[in-house]
């Protein structure tokens, strides 16, 4: 009971943070989506449709309904080392442009559709001798459309908790300008776009002015219509990403039993525990979906010329992991 107080408490803070930044509405469609719905619009859901029914989560990791996978453990409990879903580390692939049909080799399943990756705003880099995938996104422009790169990898299945972690790093004298989003989790319709859905939820990232990390959320009880921030922070004060040096994030998403608040949202940034809510709603009583897509999904925005920069920018991705256990802590 404590533990639920609690976390009531910091979910009242987290939204009243939420309120204080800028509204981050993703606008522009995304036209290759053959679903026919938008991944980045004001007026429908995510882009993707459901990837089979979720199964149901009972703060003790039984069996989910058919055609979804329960992961080894879940409310608010900790994870077993899991099963890996996906690697991709780019190791393998030369330098140059990177494209829609490379993402199944290196992530294990196809992309539907993409974003910016026809337009050459992805390329991969090696660097002592490491190579990692890395954005551009040109100057005064926002959203998936004209600036940044989005694509989905969706699993095949659905599962109730699952981890995901990856490397990030913003170019030297990165412009942060308001914000922009980075990779995430999500599940059913993905919502985005400033929507009132609740047949799915998406879990991104964010960089918010100065570099604030923030977990950026779509779910069914979120305050601010176009997304609800969780801000990062391990224990003095809020993080920032620092430009020029890679970071290390993992998510972790429990999936609540569907109409209970028993889900668990959790985030470490370089190895620390950032980011911890523990009665979390991803979904209402009777929804079935789980997680069932890595959304790689990064731009500037925001909806206007307010949030983008003003010359071309950088940011490098790298060793992306999704499992069923912790990865970096």
């Amino acid at each position: 009971m404590t533990i639920r107080r609690s976390s009531r408490i910091a979910f009242l803070l987290a939204t009243v943070f939420a309120a204080l930044t800028p509204i981050a509405c993703d606008t522009a469609p995304a036209p290759n989506d053959p679903t026919g719905s938008q991944s980045a619009s004001s007026s429908t859901g995510g882009a993707g449709g459901n990837a089979g029914a979720g199964g149901s989560s009972n703060g003790s990791g039984g069996a989910g309904a058919s055609g979804s996978t329960s992961s080894s453990s879940s409310g608010a409990g900790g994870s077993s080392a899991g099963t890996e879903i996906l690697h991709a580390d780019f190791e393998k692939r030369a330098a140059g442009m990177y494209s829609e049909s490379m993402v199944e080799g290196d992530f294990g399943f196809a992309a539907p559709w993409n974003n910016g990756l026809d337009e050459g705003r992805a390329t991969i880099v090696e660097e002592s001798g490491n190579r990692f995938l890395r954005v551009t996104y040109p100057a005064n422009e926002v959203g998936p459309n004209q600036g940044g790169v989005q694509f989905k990898v969706p699993f095949g299945q659905t599962f109730d908790e699952l981890y995901l972690s990856y490397r990030v790093r913003f170019a030297e004298g990165f412009q942060f300008v308001k914000g922009g989003k980075i990779p995430g989790l999500v599940g059913g319709s993905a919502p985005t776009g400033c929507v009132n859905d609740t047949t799915g939820f998406s879990a991104r990232m964010m960089w918010r002015s100065g570099g604030g990390a923030v977990q950026y959320m779509y779910f069914p009880e979120k305050q601010n219509p176009c997304g609800d921030d969780f801000a990062y922070d391990t224990g003095n004060g809020p993080i920032a990403f620092q430009p020029g040096t890679w970071h290390t994030v993992e998510h972790r998403i429990v999936m609540n039993t569907p109409g209970e608040n028993d889900g668990v949202l959790e985030a470490w940034f370089d190895g620390a525990s950032a980011l911890s809510q523990k009665a979390f709603s991803f979904r209402l009583a009777g929804a079935t979906f789980g997680i069932d897509t890595l959304y790689f999904s990064t731009f500037f925005g925001g909806s206007d010329a307010s949030w983008a920069p003003t010359a071309p920018q950088m940011v490098d991705f790298d060793d992306f992991v999704v499992s069923t256990g912790p990865i970096t802590h």
